[in-house]
């Protein structure tokens, strides 16, 4: 009993709960019968209209994002909140109800100047509804958003680049609820297709245990290495999160079983669920499915998505080369070996009992790479596959209610984010009518004198603020739309541009202030969240110069003669390798502060691609690892000394 609920008294208690579970049990079957409409519409078309199928599924996802209880965990639990949980979910069945209802007349108006008092009222509920599940979800965001509202209406007011016209509430209210420049444009559309989907099928990854089963390979495979726990948990989630498309999903799936063994091993909290933190981030530049990300970065760009899946490769393959590293020194820096060897998990026993939840991913690369299938219709067909094979092995058969489950928590996932994903249609509409937008690149530049490191640099900035507390698809959505054009502006290739943004939009997760990946991560770990975060940011730096080595060599991103790449891939190597080694102190024996502050620098000569100074540089890395492995080796303790020979 919760203590809300402690406080009523009585037996009110006992009514209380008596009508919770009933709203959970509606929310429920609501959950579940959308799920059906989705998959339907998915195979058959939408209902009506395109807008008319936004409006459902803004109003499901909202009430059920509003009445779920676990979404309100956080607040405090009392009559009064909960009545305004039903007001909110009121709210927003009556005003979007009312533009299924009455949608031929909405959609056909000429203008503000025909919405009767009565559609002013509805798209006003629309607004207050949209920013309320922002703000229970992403107070940076909520600001953001009501920064916008501000900003179109009151513009005559700004400066110089900043000012314009400024808007009547009418008109305001009409594109934002009655057209697709505002809450029903791209980013409810992406919620409704990319979003949707890759959440059922995560659920269904986790229900049919084809997580567990990655998580035992894995272990199977690095128990018996240096730190073994913590690189089976880097490859389980590269693995895994491929296909999930979250970094919080990720956590939860692997960290659940990755960072209690962590912890076990001799890790600290913190470092466990930061070594979480940077591998369920990683996966999802992971090719081939990199999540909903890919797909989204081929809708704005117009560049096939098997181009970005094959693009993202070797970037990956490169971030985590270098979390590998960082993972084994900090193994080594707390003398932490291999798992126990009843701990180790027969690496044919797990093969035998779970090779067939295999066949689920290769069927998903299949039709997103050979046969181009669009994301929702390959990962609905994908969905299918997993919960068929799991059924014909003892070891991942499951149950009816287990079944059901799928869809009721692959909605209920997607119901948290749906908020956010709606109000970037308030930013949106605001970059757009006002013209922002289009200055937001000239601002930018003026800013950065049309230098492309500093440009670079600023839209990092602009990453990590506004990906603060977002899910990685609408952190990239947002500063896709507003930022890339300045860094194609002063040179950068589209492609590398796009990748880079989504970068950093996944890195944001982890960043402090907010840092909402390394919180969750914390909550497994049972550490300290704002020290989680900054080994999250400490562990990552690595991995942040990959995306500028990628950004400045396109031979890393397979444009180029097959020696360029070739080239390339092995000085950006050395570099990542030389950078987590001056992060962590330790190459070849352990560093002083001089020999890191040294090894960073000339590891950064690997981010240009210029020959001479890549060579240069790759020589200096080498006779710095020689000089501290050979030349100059330590005294080791003999728990040291061992995990250095095996290493």
């Amino acid at each position: 009993m919760t203590e809300g609920e402690k406080a009523v008294g009585g037996s009110t208690p006992a009514r209380a709960g008596a009508f919770e579970r009933g709203t959970q049990l509606a929310l429920s079957v609501l959950a579940t019968g959308f799920a059906v409409y989705m998959i339907y519409s998915t195979f058959y078309g939408p209902y009506k209209t395109t807008l008319v199928h936004l409006a459902m599924f803004l109003i499901v996802m909202m009430v059920i994002y509003f009445l779920d209880r676990r979404a309100s965990d956080e607040r405090p639990y009392s009559p009064a909140a909960r009545a305004y949980d039903w007001f909110c979910a009121a709210v927003v069945t009556l005003s979007v109800g009312y533009l299924i209802v009455d949608f031929e007349r909405l959609l056909n108006l000429w203008g503000a100047a025909f919405l009767s008092p009565l559609d002013l009222v509805a798209g006003a509920g629309m607004t207050f509804i949209v920013l309320e599940a922002a703000r229970r979800q992403s107070i940076a965001f909520f600001l953001l958003s009501l920064a916008s509202i501000l900003y179109v209406m009151l513009g005559q007011h700004m400066p110089g680049l900043l000012k314009h016209p400024g808007m009547e509430f009418d008109r305001f209210i009409y594109l934002t609820a009655y057209t697709e420049e505002g809450i029903f444009g791209s980013g409810l559309s992406v919620a409704a297709t990319f979003l949707f989907m890759f959440m059922l099928l995560s659920s269904a990854l986790t229900e049919t245990k084809t997580g567990e089963f990655i998580i035992r390979f894995a272990n199977a495979g690095t128990g018996r290495l240096v730190g073994g726990p913590a690189k089976g948990a880097m490859f389980a989630s590269a693995g895994l999160g491929t296909m999930v498309g979250s970094s919080i999903g990720n956590v939860v799936s692997t960290g659940t079983f990755t960072i209690p063994l962590m912890k076990r091993a001799g890790f600290k909290p913190h470092s466990a669920g930061a070594i979480e933190v940077l591998s369920s981030e990683g996966s999802q530049i992971m090719p081939p499915v990199m999540g909903a990300g890919a797909f989204l970065m081929a809708e704005l760009t117009g560049i096939p998505y098997a181009s970005i899946a094959v693009a993202a490769f070797l970037p990956a393959i490169l971030y985590y080369a270098s979390a590998y590293f960082v993972i084994h020194t900090e193994a080594l820096r707390m003398g932490i070996g291999r798992l126990p060897e009843d701990e180790i998990p027969d690496a044919r026993q797990v093969l035998a009992d779970g090779w067939h939840l295999l066949i689920a991913p290769a069927a998903l690369f299949y039709l997103l790479m050979v046969e181009s299938f669009t994301a929702a219709y390959a990962g609905i067909v994908c969905m299918g596959i997993a919960l068929a094979v799991a059924l014909t092995r003892r070891y991942s058969r499951y149950g009816w209610r287990a079944f059901l489950r799928v869809f009721d928590e692959g909605v209920r996932q997607s119901a948290a984010i749906t908020g956010l994903v709606a109000a970037i249609g308030l930013v949106q509409m605001a970059m757009v009518t006002t013209g922002l937008g289009g200055r937001l690149t000239e601002i930018i530049l003026a800013v950065s004198l049309g230098d492309p490191l500093m440009t670079a640099g600023l839209v990092v900035v602009a990453a990590t603020i506004l990906g603060m507390g977002m899910p990685t698809p609408i952190a990239y959505l947002l500063l896709a739309l507003f930022a890339a054009s300045a860094m194609e502006a002063v040179g950068f290739d589209k492609l590398a541009t796009h990748l880079f943004i989504f970068y950093f939009a996944i890195k944001s997760g982890s960043t402090p202030p907010v840092a909402v990946v390394a919180v969750v991560a914390a909550g497994i770990a049972r550490a300290s969240w704002w020290l989680t975060g900054l080994y999250a940011f400490w562990y990552s730096l690595p991995g942040f110069v990959v995306a500028f080595m990628f950004l400045y060599s396109p031979p890393l991103l397979w444009q180029g003669a097959w020696w360029e790449i070739l080239f390339c891939l092995a000085v950006a190597a050395g570099g990542a390798l030389g950078i987590a080694g001056a992060v962590q102190g330790w190459f070849g024996g352990f560093l002083s502060i001089p020999e890191r502050i040294l090894l960073f620098a000339v590891s950064l000569l690997a981010v240009p691609y210029a020959i001479g100074v890549n060579i240069a540089g790759l020589l200096a890395i080498a006779a710095l690892y020689a000089l501290r492995r050979w030349v100059l080796p330590q005294r080791l303790s003999p728990v040291l000394r061992l995990a250095t020979d095996n290493q």
